[in-house]
């Protein structure tokens, strides 16, 4: 049993890639789980295996006084206490992977106490990774990229797996970003060189830029951005592909795409 636990920002199509990317899967023969982790998640655009909210639900914790995002806070740290009930319940399906749909609010999940310590109880010995999700917003300007990108690496430290960092809902996009930027990013220095020929950025900001861009160069997390579509079954296949590459590896496999040279 392996665990795919999707991230990203609010409205980067997490829900939507679990359950495509389950069928997908599924297509090829693996039993696979939906698992729904998101105890203020309201409508779910795909049918649940394994439901969060059958445990604890934000709901509960407002009708206590709290605020939204006081609720998902503690219903999120609630779910320590029902975590093994969720892990049994998956465990009876033996599924080969399990897909694991993060909250929507997601600096609520990933930087707080409770998400990273609950995501480490329901995986715990079996293999993990973290499929990121950038919307394509962010790929207007070398700006947003390098933000994203930062966020990117600050999730991949708070949940300390492998991660594969995807351009969600790519259809979007022209085919000349994706060529042009998405398929170049993991080329060391093309980020620099973009941030460069940006003249709209003031002095300050671009070495700033530039020296954040350096070092998720230097420190290898930039390597394969992978354009996905819901739509495009081929995207679908190559997101799957660096699934099963990065499983494959089992505990010799890379923390990202770049080895880090040691000299």
């Amino acid at each position: 049993m392996k665990f795919i636990i999707v991230v990203g920002p609010a409205g980067s199509g997490k829900s939507t890639l679990t359950g495509e990317l389950a069928s997908h899967i599924e297509s090829f023969g693996p039993v696979v789980v939906r698992l729904n982790f998101d105890p203020a998640a309201e409508t779910i655009p795909y049918d649940v295996d394994v439901d969060a909210r059958r445990y604890v639900t934000a709901q509960e914790f407002m009708a206590k006084g709290l605020g939204p995002n006081g609720a998902l806070i503690s219903a999120v740290d609630s779910l320590i206490n029902h975590v093994f009930n969720i892990r049994e319940h998956i465990e009876d399906i033996k599924p080969d992977y399990v897909i694991v749909d993060t909250p929507g609010q997601m600096e609520l999940f990933a930087y707080r106490h409770g998400g990273p310590i609950v995501l480490d109880a329901l995986t715990y010995g079996y293999p993990s990774l973290t499929v990121f999700l950038m919307d394509p917003m962010f790929l207007e300007n070398p700006s947003s990229i390098v933000s994203i990108l930062t966020l990117a690496s600050s999730v991949a430290i708070r949940l300390r797996r492998p991660q594969i960092n995807i351009v969600s809902k790519a259809d979007l996009l022209m085919p000349e970003v994706i060529e042009n930027i998405v398929e170049r990013l993991g080329e060391k220095g093309f980020l620099e060189s973009f941030i460069e020929s940006d003249e709209k950025i003031d002095p300050f900001t671009r070495s700033l830029m530039a020296s954040l861009a350096s070092a998720l160069y230097e420190s290898g997390f930039i390597g394969e951005v992978i354009p996905v579509s819901v739509n495009s079954p081929e995207t679908l296949d190559a997101l799957y592909g660096k699934i099963q590459q990065i499983f494959s590896g089992g505990e010799e496999y890379k923390y990202y795409d770049f080895k880090i040279e040691k000299s």
